[in-house]
């Protein structure tokens, strides 16, 4: 008779378990993702998702970007600014640091991408719309880059910057062989940027690399720089500032869900440059036509992180925006007994 009493006990507790939930979703705890997508995007706000959520026949319907499980705030200041540019911002999230000068010294601290090597994960970078000052290419011609290791990771570049014949060059529509090519460790530049302006988009040339990258390695981490939506509404056109971030959530509907429990996606902003929308009516008629009746502000103390998939708890809460790369890499020693298994009440 005891040998049929003890499994029923131990069934009986466990029907007792309850459900994890995040956001009112069912959610894994402490679950280390085997591939991570992380986009930061200059000037974002989660105030600019009525730019998508509003350019749709269905209202109802939920964008990408609001899908997530976890939405964070993130202080905007370093040791030497309040409101810092966002590519100074960027850096300090990678870095986890708060001594950002804009200078050599900033890339001398090991970034997020060189833990998880360590681990086994492969790392692409993917940059759009960078200046020169704002590119981590820049980290390159300093002498003790900690930063960029092109040696190890692939960094993909989205800009007029491929001067020589010599450098290596990309392009989405490449046949397999050329494109495979492109995922091994090396620095290389779209073709279809280098005549003042990008015919490819952001969305197709990550849904190649993304592909590419993840079908070679168990373990990846890609990180998307976006500064075309900084640079639209810095010149107050609604329309290119649409245009940009719908680029950004469909590149987020690229990715296989299906596993989402192996999956981190996190979009955070830095430099955010909130809007004032029109009321209705009228007003709110023409800026949908012409991007009237908005009001600029000036740039945030405050930046959004939205997260979703595994870990993403981790990204809940408001923290220095240095405080991300922990963020990332942490994880709990393990799970403990939950005493809620025996007593659900």
């Amino acid at each position: 008779m005891n040998r049929f009493l003890i499994p029923l006990c131990a069934l009986l507790l466990m029907s007792c378990a309850r459900v994890q939930t995040l956001n009112m979703v069912s959610h894994n705890y402490s679950e280390r993702p085997q591939r991570v997508l992380w986009i930061q995007v200059a000037g974002f706000s989660e105030e600019h998702i009525p730019l998508l959520r509003f350019n749709v026949s269905e209202a109802a319907r939920k964008t990408n970007l609001e899908q997530v499980d976890c939405v964070g705030k993130m202080w905007n200041y370093n040791l030497y600014q309040l409101r810092p540019d966002a590519a100074k911002s960027f850096i300090s999230q990678i870095n986890g640091s708060k001594n950002i000068k804009g200078t050599c010294e900033d890339y001398e601290s090991l970034p997020t991408w060189s833990y998880l090597q360590d681990i086994g994960y492969s790392v692409g970078v993917l940059e759009n719309g960078a200046s020169k000052e704002q590119s981590l290419e820049s980290s390159l011609g300093c002498s003790n880059n900690k930063t960029i290791d092109l040696a190890k990771m692939r960094y993909w570049k989205m800009g007029p910057d491929a001067t020589s014949a010599s450098q290596k060059t990309f392009h989405y529509q490449d046949s397999p062989e050329q494109s495979r090519a492109t995922v091994q460790p090396g620095l290389y530049y779209d073709r279809s940027c280098q005549k003042g302006i990008c015919y490819s988009t952001l969305s197709n040339n990550f849904k190649t690399m993304w592909n590419l990258i993840n079908k070679d390695n168990s373990k990846t981490f890609v990180i998307v720089r976006d500064f075309n939506f900084q640079n639209a509404l810095k010149r107050k056109d609604i329309g290119l500032a649409k245009e940009a971030l719908q680029e950004i959530d469909r590149l987020i509907s690229v990715i296989d869900k299906s596993k989402s429990s192996e999956l981190l996606i996190i979009v955070s902003g830095a430099e955010s440059l909130p809007i004032e929308f029109p009321a209705q009516g009228k007003p709110w008629s023409d800026f949908e036509k012409s991007g009237k009746n908005i009001i600029y502000k000036t740039s945030s103390l405050m930046s959004p992180v939205l997260a979703t998939g595994a870990m993403s708890e981790n990204f809940c809460g408001i923290f220095d925006e240095s405080e991300m790369m922990k963020r990332i890499i942490y994880r709990p020693e393990g799970k403990i007994f939950n005493s809620d298994v025996i007593n659900p009440f």
